[in-house]
């Protein structure tokens, strides 16, 4: 179906991107010989004199195939030949708006933007091509690189139009392509930068190489909240290639500076050196002392006990119906706990940016997701003015949401500064464990009332941690972070309380892929195949009969949810899994489904669990509706990650606190999967015409859970708290 998009829309969509909407007369050499013309068609298109199609990929690449996906879609609008497209990365630029990387929004946000910037380039190269064949602009469409008479089949390639096209204004109004003609985005396309990332030749953050450029890193106070006394850097001086040993300290750049969402950098030492390696070397013989005094000095097992109390002092988040009315007059109440570690990201590539601070200049080459915070924490650290600073975005090798925030940039910045050089700085794996910003830890008490007739009457999920909101210095309940008054069953139940308890911590707290849906879609889906179990009922069933049919459900102001999207996704998994035929004794199959950034997913785990309660997973099927899928090979590599992290998470996953600082350092004490460990994933995307929703997150959330379940089909015990790591040797 044709949508028109009109210029008032478009100006909404992209003012702050595209600057004027006239095409403007531009040559500039584009081949070694000078011989092609490049002619730019808005910010994010170039089309030159042989027919060659640059496209500008504007937000990060932190590994989601974004820098693939978005140019598809322009591609696909303005009928270009792939073949004949190049995908360069984009520099930060305000006129690209939205140039962020998280919350799986790329996608989502972008859609209509890229499309309406290939329809209005597509349609000026229409009406030169109509006026040339004094045809009517109807009778014509684009397809690899040309113009076509659909009457005649007679066509003229974009570049023998671009002359006449870039003179033109674009029009008012454009229309899209109907989604039935699509012969790129539908399309399994590798990475436009897939031979770079083959051979070694990509370049990620950590490969960047300047002139005069110097090499740090960094030792910060392991204890969160401390600050620095003193140090001893004789020894780290003595290193031959050492420079410089610099002090950071937090207070020296006004404490708490860069503002929400941008977590400030802590105190530390840092080492200057003619290499990263030599570094590294100088850093561990540093002698420091820090000053633990402002330090809560916390210990996992005291924040998990406040957690718990906590439970009595709550702020209600929803309130639907009598809750309190339900429960008293149920046949049964039934309630569980559930408990969830601190994550870390464990990206791997470690934090690194590299900064060439000169008097009048700011140059960054940064593997971020969110350049506009690094942009704003640089104007506010050193009084820059926007013109002063350029920031190259750079492929990150790993993120999930580590990378939104920019304290290693700022570090990075202030070093070079201080030398007047560029300066490369990167962390070690110990530094990057033990000054993340972790997933937030949590304790959760659900509490379902049932009548007679086993139908959930009423439903109480409280949730009790530490939060974001307060962590990252945001404004708003410190709930807004941790359980929202749209989570799941929200609008399923008639008597529904969500309630809250805030723990205050020294702990950093941020994004981690899925975030707060990464915990609760957990406690929820377990305590959902716990409630089947309860009623002697087939997992699947249960939750089926708990959704009801299909149809819209009102969650909250115009959000509703799509019922029919979700037991689509069920019904088809329960098929790929073959969930009804029997499995041999000590194997099991666990389900688990959840809706996230506008996707809904179904997902099967099937597990073995040996008599000495060693774990093998078998297999996985999973079933998404994300709308139209751009991209398949890279839709499938998200959905087969977000998983993998998941199960990753769930098995091993756990960061603890002792005496105020993580003791986790690296992968010998944070495990993660090794690919022996890796199973059989099976993937099927439902096809339908819907607007893309994001992909990113979605496919982590339901994993845990149906691994635990399937742990308890397989093995008869219940994982109530994560990770897994030893529990069924234990039990």
């Amino acid at each position: 179906m044709n949508k028109t998009l009109n210029r008032r829309h478009f100006m909404q969509l992209t003012a702050s991107a595209s600057g004027a909407l006239l095409l403007g007369l531009h040559y500039q050499s584009c081949a070694p010989n000078g011989r092609a013309v490049k002619y730019p068609m808005l910010p994010l298109i170039e089309i030159d004199t042989d027919g060659w199609v640059t496209l500008i990929a504007k937000n990060p690449e932190i590994g989601q195939g974004i820098k693939t996906a978005l140019p598809m879609i322009l591609a696909e609008e303005l009928g270009a030949d792939w073949e004949k497209v190049k995908v360069v990365q984009g520099d930060y630029d305000k006129k690209y708006d939205e140039q962020w990387a998280g919350g799986s929004y790329a996608v989502i946000l972008n859609w209509d933007l890229m499309r309406t910037a290939g329809a209005k380039v597509r349609s000026v190269l229409v009406e030169v091509a109509a006026n040339r064949m004094q045809q009517s602009k109807d009778q014509f469409k684009t397809e690899k690189g040309n113009v076509i008479h659909t009457g005649t089949g007679e066509s003229i390639p974009f570049e023998e139009l671009i002359a006449e096209a870039s003179q033109m204004e674009l029009p008012e109004e454009v229309e899209f392509k109907p989604v039935d003609s699509y012969t790129i985005v539908g399309q399994s396309l590798p990475h436009v930068d897939i031979q770079e990332l083959v051979d070694g030749t990509a370049q990620f953050g950590i490969d960047i190489n300047l002139p005069e450029m110097l090499y740090a890193t960094v030792v910060k106070n392991p204890v969160f909240g401390g600050g620095l006394e003193s140090f001893d850097d004789t020894e780290t001086k003595n290193v031959q290639g050492v420079m410089e040993v610099i002090t950071l300290r937090n207070s020296e750049y006004g404490g708490r500076l860069l503002g929400p969402n941008s977590p400030n950098f802590m105190n530390g030492v840092a080492v200057v050196a003619n290499s990263t390696w030599t570094a590294f070397k100088g850093a561990e013989k540093l002698k420091v002392v820090w000053d633990n005094t402002s330090s809560r000095r916390e210990n996992t097992e005291l924040l998990f006990e406040q957690f718990r109390n906590q439970f009595d002092d709550t702020e209600l988040v929803r309130k639907d119906g009598d809750f309190t009315a339900a429960r008293k007059n149920a046949a049964t109440v039934f309630e569980q706990t559930y408990e969830l570690p601190f994550l870390a990201h464990v990206p791997m590539e470690p934090m690194n940016c590299t900064v060439d601070f000169r008097e009048n200049s700011c140059e960054v080459w940064a593997p971020t997701q969110n350049p506009e915070a690094l942009e704003k924490g640089l104007i506010k650290l050193f009084n820059l003015k926007p013109e002063q600073i350029k920031i190259h975005l750079l492929r990150s090798g790993g993120a999930f949401g580590r990378r939104y925030y920019v304290d290693y940039a700022m570090d990075a910045a202030i070093l070079s500064k201080e030398m007047g050089k560029p300066v490369k700085l990167t962390w070690t794996r110990e530094e990057d464990i033990k000054h993340d910003w972790y997933r937030p830890a949590s304790v959760q008490k659900l509490t379902a009332a049932i009548d007679k007739d086993g139908k959930v009457t009423g439903w109480r999920h409280i949730l009790a941690n530490a939060s974001r909101v307060t962590s990252l210095g945001r404004e708003g309940s410190p709930a807004g972070t941790e359980i929202d008054e749209y989570e799941f069953p929200a609008g399923f139940v008639p008597n529904l309380q969500f309630e809250y308890g805030h723990v205050l911590s020294d702990v950093p707290l941020g994004q981690w892929r899925a975030v707060a849906q990464s915990a609760n879609v957990f406690t929820v889906q377990s305590f959902l195949d716990e409630l089947a179990f309860f009623h002697k009922k087939d997992p699947i069933d249960h939750f089926l009969e708990f959704l009801g049919p299909a149809r819209m459900v009102p969650v909250v102001g115009d959000y509703e949810y799509d019922v029919g999207r979700l037991i689509t996704v069920v019904e088809q998994v329960r098929k790929n899994s073959r969930w009804n035929e029997p499995l041999p004794k000590g194997q099991g199959r666990g389900f688990a489904a959840a809706k996230n950034s506008g996707s809904f997913l179904a997902e099967v785990v099937t597990v073995e669990v040996t008599e000495d309660g060693n774990i093998k997973i078998l297999r996985i099927d999973v079933v998404v509706d994300c709308g139209i899928v751009v991209n398949p090979s890279g839709a499938r590599a998200q959905v087969e990650g977000g998983i993998l992290e998941g199960l990753c998470a769930a098995l091993y996953g756990e960061v603890t606190i002792k005496d105020g600082a993580a003791q986790q350092s690296n992968f010998h004490d944070y495990p993660w999967m090794r690919m022996r460990e890796v199973p059989e994933i099976h993937v099927e995307f439902i096809k339908n015409d819907l607007p893309p929703r994001g992909l990113g997150e979605p496919p982590l959330p339901p994993a845990a859970p149906a691994l635990t379940n399937a742990i308890f089909a397989a093995s008869g015990v219940r994982i109530r708290k994560l990770p897994i790591q030893n529990q069924l040797k234990n039990a």
